[in-house]
């Protein structure tokens, strides 16, 4: 039975990993905001054990930034500063945290042309925009995104739209999380970073799926083999040059 596969959990037998985000919160619809070091900021171990799929991920990576340039990555005027202020806290993290600098230091991903990423992770900047109805709150616009492994959304469509805007098709989004979010993006500050597991089901393995739809239906009484578990790793932090918000989120 070693090595075999829960169809459950997805876990393989004997495989340690920490709670599931469903098997934490429950049924729960909240932000599910926790704190990480800066040491935990931009994890290499898979939190399923998963050895190969850091790799595996960069070099799908790689392939659609090469080939899928228009719908993996965008900059709008004037994130020039804060790419580079996100390349420059990257290079530092990897030198401090994960055994020195990559070999290759071009500016990763946000706001120029990705050549060679140092990381597998989605990187997205927010900008704060002032708010006319309430000005306790800011607006956070999507400015600069190198999204390689979007989740049913196409970022052509998200780019300068509020957060309310890009979760528009999240259900009760606007009724139970549109206000705390703004709040806790508003009164962010700089230094702590924030971490959340996201969660979704898809009827696909890839990554890069930003389209809901599927090609053909699913066949009646299909079984798990159709049906997967999506989990993201989210890390929420303020950048302390410029003040946007760098959201960066790795699939699991």
């Amino acid at each position: 039975m070693d090595g075999q596969t829960d169809r459950k959990t997805g876990r393989k037998a004997g495989q340690k990993v920490s709670q599931t985000p469903w098997e934490r919160l429950g049924n729960k619809f909240t932000l599910g905001l926790r704190t990480r070091t800066e040491a935990e900021w931009l994890p290499f171990d898979d939190a399923f054990g998963d050895a190969g799929r850091r790799q595996d991920q960069m070099t799908e990576r790689d392939w659609l930034f090469d080939n899928r340039h228009d719908e993996t990555f965008a900059a709008r005027d004037g994130t020039e500063e804060a790419g580079a202020e996100v390349h420059d806290m990257v290079i530092a993290h990897l030198t401090e945290h994960h055994g020195g600098t990559p070999k290759h230091q071009q500016p990763t991903c946000i706001p120029s042309r990705p050549r060679q990423r140092m990381v597998p992770e989605d990187l997205l900047l927010l900008k704060p925009r002032p708010r006319k109805v309430d000005e306790t709150l800011l607006d956070w616009t999507l400015e600069a995104a190198a999204l390689a492994f979007p989740a049913h959304w196409v970022l052509a469509e998200k780019m300068g739209r509020p957060l309310a805007g890009i979760h528009e098709p999240v259900p009760h989004y606007g009724e139970r999380l549109e206000t705390p979010m703004d709040r806790f993006f508003t009164n962010m500050k700089v230094g702590p970073i924030s971490h959340r597991w996201n969660w979704s089901v898809m009827t696909s393995h890839r990554l890069f799926t930003p389209h809901r739809s599927r090609p053909h239906p699913l066949a009646p009484g299909a079984g798990f083999d159709e049906i997967f578990i999506r989990m993201e790793s989210q890390t929420l932090r303020k950048l302390p040059r410029t003040g946007m918000i760098l959201l960066r989120s790795a699939p699991m």
